[in-house]
């Protein structure tokens, strides 16, 4: 931004440089049309403010495109981010359930302890 301003204030500043030194009367020719004589720094600035005027239009047109692009982002991030939310929820009730079905199967098997023999004989001394 401030280099645009700057660029301006130089272009602005040439502009007014040659308004002083081209004070001569000078007659327009535009097709059929013929001016009475004016001063070509009147012709100068006039043709300055109707360039600034058409690249002010130019940039405005892709001002609003890119404004327009960047509401279409925003409202499908918002989408995304609701699917995102919905995803992380679903997934968290999953490893809840699963968690708790885990947790309920290791209570349910019980490690039994090994059973003496009623002998007293250790299969390891056979």
């Amino acid at each position: 931004m401030q280099a645009y301003l700057i660029i301006a204030l130089l272009f602005f500043l040439g502009i007014a440089a040659f308004v002083f030194q081209n004070p001569t009367l000078v007659e327009v020719k535009f097709l059929n049309w013929t001016s009475p004589e004016v001063s070509l720094a009147v012709v100068a600035l006039i043709a300055a403010c109707a360039g600034a005027l058409v690249i002010f239009m130019v940039d405005s047109f892709r001002y609003f495109k890119l404004a327009k692009q960047v509401k279409d982002y925003k409202t499908d991030n918002k989408k995304l981010q609701k699917e995102l939310k919905i995803l992380q929820s679903e997934k968290e009730k999953r490893n809840s359930r699963e968690n708790k079905k885990s947790s309920q199967s290791s209570e349910s098997v019980v490690n039994p302890e090994p059973a003496a023999n009623s002998n007293g004989n250790d299969s390891s001394d056979a």
